[in-house]
């Protein structure tokens, strides 16, 4: 065998033994998000997926968005915290989660909405700031199976420890799960160092590239460019603590 034969055979080894830890590493999150504890909470909190074309919550969101309405109906979850950003220009998650909610016989004053989850460290960390100022005690954290796990670490080094937290999934299925659980392997991988190296460590904003986007779809299109909003657009259900409200509340 040459040598050029023998380093190609080591680093197919090598790939493959990456490839099966790296499997080995999903299927450990996978079932860590299915074995999550369901108990009744005193908070719901979904979290923002994506949005259509037309605004209206994609699949994936809409199907959180429905085992959180479960949870609600149930008794279980008495209050639901609804955290996204825009998806685009124009589309507001939190908007569209809190439409579908309401239409599907949710109270809107049992809606919590934090228009300013860029990403599940954001959410958690609003989710939590929520909690101690309403002095909540336990959360029931709303997402796929294999988002959970990082779901969880994230609201317990943002000071989740003190709480109880709980999980409810979608008893669904797709295909692309495979690669979102392939994917979560990384995602779970960076959560766990970074905040464990530093458990205030702040979220990395999507926002400037979205203005970004917006603002070379303005050049293209000729019409003018939307400034993201990232407030509510009305008045949030519960009121700010004064004198110095967190900035997500405004």
């Amino acid at each position: 065998m040459t040598h050029t034969s023998r380093s190609r055979s080591r680093l197919l080894r090598l790939c493959m033994l990456i490839g099966i830890v790296w499997a080995l590493a999903a299927l450990a999150i996978d079932a860590s998000g299915l074995a999550t504890p369901a108990a009744p909470s005193e908070l719901g909190a979904i979290f923002g997926n994506g949005l259509e074309a037309d605004g209206t919550p994609a699949t994936l969101l809409a199907e959180r968005l429905d085992a959180g309405l479960d949870c609600y109906r149930a008794g279980r979850c008495k209050r639901l915290f609804i955290s996204g950003s825009l998806d685009g220009p124009g589309l507001d998650e939190t908007l569209a989660m809190q439409n579908y909610l309401i239409q599907h016989g949710v109270e809107p004053h049992d809606i919590v909405p934090d228009h300013a989850g860029d990403n599940t460290l954001a959410s958690a960390q609003h989710l939590i700031a929520y909690m101690r100022e309403r002095h909540l005690g336990s959360v029931t954290l709303v997402s796929q199976y294999y988002h959970l796990p990082r779901a969880r670490l994230a609201v317990t080094r943002a000071g989740g420890d003190a709480f109880a937290v709980y999980g409810v999934y979608p008893r669904t299925f797709h295909l692309r799960d495979l690669y979102a659980s392939w994917r979560e392997v990384p995602a779970w991988l960076v959560y766990r160092v970074r905040l464990g190296a530093n458990p205030d460590a702040q979220p990395v904003t999507i926002r400037p590239f979205l203005s970004l986007f917006n603002l070379i779809r303005s050049l293209f299109t000729g019409e003018a460019a939307d400034v993201p909003n990232y407030a509510p657009n009305r008045a949030p259900n519960y009121a700010p603590s004064p004198p110095s409200a967190p900035a997500w509340k405004t």
